[in-house]
């Protein structure tokens, strides 16, 4: 089945999700302990009630890489009356191969060019070091506010979702009369060193979802 792309650089595409295709990957990606893992999270309905209840997203697409035209992963945005969050899933087959940075940074631009979103959060667990790295290659900023203390699905212990955001640079204004500096700062809000205590992200005041 032909499929609409969404956006798409040299090697992956993100294009159109089509359930009867998708869903069945998307579900056996949820039975994997990694994704479990990544996501704290553990899926227990058969197939068939996934299937039927849908996924509720305003944007989502399925990861296809280019070379063969693989389904890798599935990227999706949480729902119109929420916060902007990009979530993304690489079925297990295809990890390690970077398809995950590409298709998270290509959903970015997606949310900025089409959608016109102003910023979009991102998170990860503190033990998702691959997460937290590929968030940092795509250009987002850890936002302390945001963050999550959780038990963990398996072990109970506490464990925390570190919350990261990305502002649209088309939203950007230099009028310092106009905009206020978001210093660096770690998962813990705290300065990352004194040589970055000059590094700011220069946002409008009415764009800014009191970042610290």
């Amino acid at each position: 089945m032909n499929r609409k792309t969404y956006i798409s650089d040299d090697a992956i595409a993100l294009a159109e999700y089509i359930p009867s295709e998708d869903a069945q990957d998307q579900y056996n990606c949820w039975q994997d302990e990694g994704t479990q893992s990544g996501y704290n999270y553990k899926r227990t309905e058969s197939f068939e009630e996934y299937y039927s209840s849908g996924i509720k997203s305003r944007f989502i697409a399925t990861i296809i890489r280019l070379s063969d035209q693989a389904r890798v992963g599935a990227i999706f945005l949480s729902p119109e009356d929420t916060e902007p969050d990009l979530a993304i899933m690489i079925y297990k087959p295809f990890r390690g191969a970077g398809c995950g940075t590409r298709a998270f940074l290509l959903g970015t631009h997606y949310c900025f060019d089409v959608l016109g979103l102003e910023y979009v959060y991102a998170g990860c667990f503190a033990h998702n070091t691959l997460s937290r790295k590929m968030l940092q290659k795509c250009g987002f900023h850890p936002y302390p506010k945001g963050n999550q203390a959780e038990k963990h699905i398996i072990t109970g212990e506490e464990i925390v979702q570190y919350d990261y955001v990305k502002y649209n640079p088309e939203c950007l204004e230099f009028d310092l009369g106009t905009v206020i500096g978001v210093p660096s700062v770690d998962e813990n809000g705290d300065v990352l060193s004194k040589a970055l205590v000059g590094s700011y992200v220069i946002i409008p005041k009415s764009h800014v979802p009191n970042p610290i």
